[in-house]
Order: structure tokens, then C-alpha cells, then sequence
């Protein structure tokens, strides 16, 4: 996404929101942007990240197993990792303070528009590598 001029994922705040979840007992956290950083915040961020990048693939995969016409093709791929791209704009940016689908941001068409091409790339990898497998 470099190539468009959109920086990087801040995988430090996911850190940050993740370890102040079990300090504060609360998801909800809009001013998380301005809070000062927590220890390990980074690679708490990206373990998490990873975590539920793993989750998402055994999904598809538990969906390629149990479903008889959902097979890994680069169309069901795309489709899952679309579906997939409820989570971060109905769960994860509200509970950042992003608002649902951004809304309270800037740009909320360019983060939704961010979050969706890179969960359709991600779900069109994953099916792409099962489809390897069988």
C-alpha cells in the first residue's frame, strides 16, 4: 500500500488497545491514539495480528472441510477475505474510537477501502495455499 501513499498498519496501538483490554476490563477505548505506549506494546500488536490471521485460516479451512461446494479457488478466497473485513470495521474500529466503517476518521472510505483490499488479498492467499494442500 506504500505504492498509494497509505502507511503501514500500526500493529503498536492493536498492542496497546490488546494489553489495556486486561488493565481496564473494557474493548472500548477511542482515545487509544493518545494514550502513552505500554511495554512490549509492538510485539504484543503483532502477535496479536498473527493470532488472528491463523484464526481466519482455520475458519476457511474448517469451512473447505465441512461444506461440500466451498472449495479453495481464488474466487472463494476473495469472497471470504470480504466477509472477513466485518471484523475490523464492526468490531475493531469502534472499539479504537474509529467509529464503525471508520466514520469518525478522516478518510473512512480509504480505511475501509485499505482494510478490504488487504483482507481479500489475505483470503485469496489463504485459499491459494489449501488449495496446495488437497
Amino acid at each position: 500500500m506504500r505504492v498509494f501513499g497509505i502507511p503501514a498498519a500500526n500493529f503498536a496501538v492493536v498492542g496497546r488497545w490488546f494489553l489495556r483490554i486486561w488493565r481496564f476490563k473494557t474493548m472500548y477505548q477511542p482515545t487509544i491514539d493518545s494514550k502513552p505506549p505500554e511495554p512490549n506494546e509492538l510485539l504484543v500488536g503483532w502477535w496479536l495480528h498473527y493470532a488472528v490471521s491463523v484464526g481466519y485460516a482455520a475458519v476457511f479451512y474448517t469451512l473447505m472441510n465441512a461444506v461440500p461446494v466451498f472449495k479453495p479457488t481464488l474466487l472463494a478466497g476473495l469472497v471470504f477475505g470480504a466477509l472477513s473485513v466485518a471484523v475490523p470495521w464492526f468490531y475493531f474500529m469502534p472499539c479504537m474510537g474509529k467509529g464503525v466503517m471508520a466514520r469518525c476518521t478522516a478518510t473512512p472510505i480509504k480505511a475501509c477501502g485499505v482494510a478490504l483490499a488487504n483482507h481479500s488479498v489475505y483470503g485469496a492467499a489463504i485459499a491459494m495455499s489449501m488449495g496446495q494442500m488437497v
